[in-house]
């Protein structure tokens, strides 16, 4: 006997069953969840409950079957009756209105739970629902509570999923919303109107599922992201903050022989220095762009330096819009670039700086008149022994800003880096406090 009970009860909710456990292995194999805590709670209540509703269901219609009237099939129908309309707020609860108060959205549950549990009481049994002998269904005046309650959560639930729709566009989460609101809708009524029951447990569960491992595959992908963006900054300022042993030695060495001839000029050489080296330090905030008027004093206190052993070397500057942001060291990284590669062999050179706006963004163009090259591989080439690579300026310069990097370049004809941003708007980043290269008995002007 039991055992049949079991075969058709599996049988009527093979579908349902299988559900449930997948979603069950799900939530106890992920780790780390993408929803709180309170919200997976939720979600298990919710697959429990609608198994214990499935299970009511089918010894309802067992003992509908029976000829004569028992209290079993008034327990199972109360149970039915109070479980529907508690399941679809449920289901609300974890779509649309995670993270509100619902205390007060389970009262008209609690409600209606009361309602029907009349059918227990010999004076009111006849206010929503029970059996006549020898087992006949007697409908009372209050019997569609559930039905109706059932609906009202369901146009809650479209309410909520427009309102939801107007607030953050049709986004990802929103679209996977909409599905599962659609696909309950669906099944409510059908379940309402055909009779057919199971359909709405199913929709549910199904819709669960699928919105929890969207919540799960976009946190995990969101997780990998962030880490490759952390990798990448961690990257480059570490690439920065590596203080080039070369240059300082060449610079020291220059300003111990213009101490010989010329003390003024290696003092200004001196601070130049401090200058510089105190800007790139300023320059280790990796996550936010950095003012364009910003980046160019960094390029002019580098410059100066430069100039002390390469007094051929001309930078002119036409800078007609300085009122955008684009990441730190963008141009400085050009600029070294062609004085380290550009104007090898030669006495003189000229680097051109130039910056306009226009309707549609910013421009920056970094010219010089060197040697050039014949494409961009062989440009990179030459100088993946910098601080950080063109690549990696690139990347840069597209996640902060959503901007883009050009380079054309003709052997003989020099190089040309176009670089464009947008008209977004860019949060400006809080300064950090200075740290500032003090040496000692020297005071900074």
């Amino acid at each position: 006997m039991v055992l049949d009970l079991l075969k058709q009860f599996f049988g009527a909710n093979f579908l349902l069953l299988i559900v449930a456990l997948g979603f069950f292995l799900v939530l106890t194999q992920s780790k780390e969840s993408p929803v709180d805590r309170k919200t997976i709670r939720v979600i298990r209540g919710l697959i429990v409950l609608a198994l214990v509703l499935a299970t009511a269901d089918f010894m309802e219609s067992y003992f509908a079957d029976l000829p004569y009237r028992t209290v079993w099939r008034k327990v199972f129908s109360w149970m039915g009756y109070s479980l529907r309309p508690l399941i679809v707020s449920m289901i609300i609860r974890i779509l649309v209105y995670r993270s509100r108060k619902t205390v007060l959205f389970y009262i008209p549950v609690l409600l209606c739970s009361l309602v029907y549990a009349t059918t227990f009481v010999p004076a009111w049994e006849k206010v929503a629902f029970t059996f006549m002998e020898p087992n006949n269904f007697y409908r009372g005046p209050l019997s569609y509570a559930s039905p109706v309650l059932c609906v009202l959560y369901l146009l809650t639930l479209i309410v909520l999923v427009v309102r939801k729709f107007e607030e953050e566009g049709l986004t990802r989460e929103v679209r996977a919303v909409v599905w599962c609101a659609v696909a309950c809708l669906g099944a409510g009524f059908y379940e309402m109107f055909v009779g057919s029951s199971g359909i709405l447990n199913s929709a549910i569960l199904i819709s669960c599922l699928f919105y929890y491992l969207l919540f799960f595959s976009q946190a995990t992908q969101e997780d990998r992201e962030e880490k490759e963006l952390l990798l990448s900054d961690q990257r480059a300022a570490m690439v920065v903050q590596e203080i080039q042993p070369r240059f300082i030695l060449e610079i020291l060495n220059r300003v111990q022989d213009q101490i010989k001839t010329s003390p003024r000029v290696a003092s200004q050489t001196l601070d130049n220095l401090v200058d510089y080296l105190e800007k790139n330090l300023e320059a280790t905030d990796f996550v936010h762009p950095v003012p364009f008027e910003e980046e160019m004093n960094r390029v002019k206190t580098y410059v100066r330096i430069i100039q002390t052993g390469f007094p051929g070397l001309r930078v002119e500057l036409q800078l007609e819009d300085k009122d955008f942001q684009l990441p730190a060291l963008t141009v400085m990284h050009m600029v070294e670039n062609s004085i380290n590669h550009a104007f090898e062999g030669r006495s003189t050179g000229t680097i051109t700086i130039k910056s306009f706006g226009s309707e549609s963004g910013h421009t920056v163009i970094i010219q010089d008149d060197g040697i050039g090259f014949s494409n961009r591989e062989e440009y990179t080439s030459e100088n993946q022994g910098s601080r950080f690579g063109i690549e990696n300026v690139t990347d840069r310069l597209q996640r902060m800003c959503n901007g883009d990097l050009n380079i054309v370049s003709k052997p003989g004809a020099g190089t040309t880096v176009m670089i464009s941003i947008p008209n977004e708007d860019v949060k400006m980043p809080e300064k950090k406090q200075r740290r500032r290269l003090v040496i000692p008995g020297r005071e900074k002007m």
